[in-house]
């Protein structure tokens, strides 16, 4: 210890104090809210002071009285902060060693606060080999230290500092714990909101917890434009006072161009601050940062001077980019939905569209009847079919199956229509008809896309149709002279996939009250859990409705196929066409 600038040595203990039981008590206090007054408790048991003060230091250097003793209530806070150096206590923080001063009428560095101090002591509070306080001490005389009190005051420091130091560990344990606590319950409510104005205000309420703010509010930033939007506040008088600000203005605007948080004591002292809110004398802004992109930030202004601390911006910063993660999720969600919402009009509409280019209505000629079913898995389908009326007594049909679903099925199996429609009135064998129909598919090379198809050209007046298959199920037909149903084998490749063929063809004879039923897999396959609804189930059905119309037909069957599926949602497109050769 320096006595007026001397080493001074070391006197006895004073008898009325009880070292051990003051160590004691400070060691027994962990809540640095109790702590300081407890310190200054058992320090007058050591000395009758007059004024005494705690300082503590701060992230800027300074040292700062953050417990008084003995200030008259004119004089309270008075008392400025010190940098190291500065009079006794700033010469006791820079040289770590205490400061007695006998008479500070004559020491030029004493700073009087009050009247009536004739002696003073600072003593510095040293924890391991960092600073965590200065101890100041003064008394109407040196009287007051004597018979060994000052020493004792120095002996005490020493556990003083360690009571700081475990009570500043236990401070910041139990901010970190209300801090877990506070995101963890953050997280879970705002993981389930995706409605911004929902999800601002129930930020609004968590952020009340953290601080009891005067003035807050929420600015979402359109990047677009660069303007910082009001999108919540609270207490902030009529929105339009701050509706918005841009980013090149402001401390908010500061805190989104450096993506870091900005504390501002006092707003007058900072040129950035733009005054739009009477009133204001500090500030905090923390932007909300997801993935290293600014979406916002939090705006917290206060009537009062330095009313935002570290704590409020280490406690703030971790829950706003909690939040705006969840800012981001509703956002995303709410683009989704939106495009869900799109989604869905158009596919209604190519549905539509897709509906449109199928047949109205199946062509009945003298010598047969035709009916057509279509069952889309999804809104739009794979699967294909059409008629061609060519001529008096001549009828085409064709049905296919597009690899896939959705919308690029659905326009391939467009395309494959209106190729083959342009081509059926050539009057070209079905061979002829479906390798030309390849040749132009592959022309416009359509990675990954393409068709089966079956294609059939009745000829009722000469009593033969001529077959052509390129994968899709082999057609069924049966035969009234033999009331059986059996399968048409014509071999052939995908359309799409190879540039050549071979493609079968072939004939067969025309006889009263034949039927033949053309279908894509989505019949056949179907699998409502027991197993395919299968071909021969298929031919029996036929068999037993063979005498029924072609109309009457097509709807057993898809019935029957619905049946089977139950409640097991169709995994393909369902098309069945029946032509019945009149009686």
């Amino acid at each position: 210890m320096r006595e007026g600038g001397l080493l001074a040595e070391p006197r006895h203990w004073p008898r009325d104090v009880d070292l051990l039981e003051l160590v004691r008590e400070i060691n027994a206090v962990l809540d640095p809210e109790e702590l300081l007054p407890t310190i200054a408790r058992l320090i007058r048991r050591v000395v009758d002071y007059r004024v005494l003060d705690i300082f503590l230091p701060q992230d800027d250097g300074a040292l700062r009285p953050v417990h008084v003793e003995g200030y008259p209530l004119d004089a309270a806070g008075v008392r400025a902060s010190v940098r190291p150096g500065e009079g006794i206590v700033g010469l006791a923080a820079q040289e770590r060693q205490a400061f007695f001063v006998p008479d500070v009428a004559s020491d030029p560095r004493y700073r009087p606060v009050v009247s009536g101090v004739g002696a003073a002591i600072a003593v510095p509070l040293v924890h391991g080999d960092r600073l965590v306080g200065v101890l100041n001490v003064e008394a109407r005389d040196a009287v007051a230290f004597g018979d060994g009190r000052w020493e004792t005051l120095c002996q005490l420091a020493s556990h003083m500092a360690v009571a700081v130091g475990n009570a500043k560990v236990y401070r910041e344990l139990r901010i970190y714990a209300g801090l877990l606590g506070t995101l963890y319950e953050a997280g879970r409510e705002t993981a389930t909101i995706f409605d911004v104005d929902q999800l601002l205000t129930r930020v609004a309420e968590i952020v009340k917890r953290v601080i009891d703010y005067e003035m807050f509010g929420i600015l979402l930033l359109e990047e677009s434009s660069g303007w910082l939007v009001l999108r919540k506040a609270v207490r902030f008088g009529s929105i339009q006072e701050k509706q918005r600000i841009h980013v090149s203005q402001g401390l908010c605007g500061a805190a989104v161009r450096e993506k870091r948080p900005i504390l501002v004591s006092d707003v007058d002292s900072d040129e950035r601050y733009v005054r739009l809110i009477p009133g204001v004398r500090s500030e905090l802004v923390v932007p909300l940062i997801h993935k290293d992109r600014v979406l916002g930030v939090f705006d917290l202004e206060s009537s009062e001077l330095g009313r935002f601390t570290e704590e409020h911006l280490q406690t703030l910063t971790p829950l706003a980019n909690q939040v705006a993660g969840a800012f981001e999720s509703a956002r995303l969600y709410g683009e989704v939905q939106r495009n869900e919402v799109r989604l869905q009009r158009e596919l209604a509409i190519a549905r539509n569209v897709q509906v449109g280019l199928l047949p109205e209505d199946p062509p009945e000629g003298r010598g047969f009847e035709a009916s057509a079913q279509f069952r889309p898995a999804l809104e739009l389908g794979g699967d294909l079919f059409d008629f061609y009326s060519i001529g008096e007594g001549e009828l085409g049909v064709a049905v296919g199956d597009v690899a896939g679903k959705g919308v690029p099925a659905a326009l391939f199996g467009a395309f494959v229509s209106g190729t083959l429609r342009g081509r059926a009135f050539e009057k070209r064998g079905p061979a002829e008809l479906v390798t030309r129909v390849n040749r132009t598919l592959r022309n416009r090379n359509v990675e990954g896309l393409y068709c089966a198809l079956t294609y059939a050209y009745f000829d009722f007046r000469n009593a033969i149709v001529s077959v052509a298959a390129s994968g899709l199920p082999y057609p069924l037909r049966y035969s009234k002279g033999t009331g059986r149903c059996e399968k048409v084998v014509v071999a052939g490749l995908p359309l799409g996939l190879f540039d050549e063929g071979p493609w079968e063809e072939q004939q067969i004879p025309l006889e009263p009250g034949d039927v033949f039923v053309f279908y894509t897999d989505g019949v056949s396959e179907a699998d409502g859990g027991d197993g395919e609804f299968g071909v021969v189930r298929l031919a029996q059905i036929v068999e037993n409705l063979a005498e029924k119309s072609a109309g009457e037909i097509g709807s057993e069957i898809v019935s029957s196929v619905e049946s089977y599926l139950g409640t097991v949602p169709p995994s393909d497109d369902v098309t069945v066409v029946v032509v019945k050769v009149k009686p």
